[in-house]
């Protein structure tokens, strides 16, 4: 098998992947995604720490 018959072969794969052939219906209702549990208001946010590398100040925009 050459490489245009692999190249042929994995496009018809993609195409056949995303064309309307293969896929499922769509539902008839929508349902809300819903989020299990109650929010709690006292909630307090915690920053992350990123581990970025240090600037030498070459690209300090002036």
């Amino acid at each position: 098998m050459g490489l245009r018959d692999r190249l042929k072969k994995s496009v018809q794969g993609v195409v056949n992947r995303l064309s309307g052939e293969h896929s499922t219906l769509a539902p008839d209702e929508i349902a809300p995604m819903e989020r299990p549990g109650v929010p709690d208001p006292d909630a307090k946010i915690k920053w992350a720490k990123l581990n970025r590398p240090k600037d030498s100040g070459s690209s300090s925009g002036e």
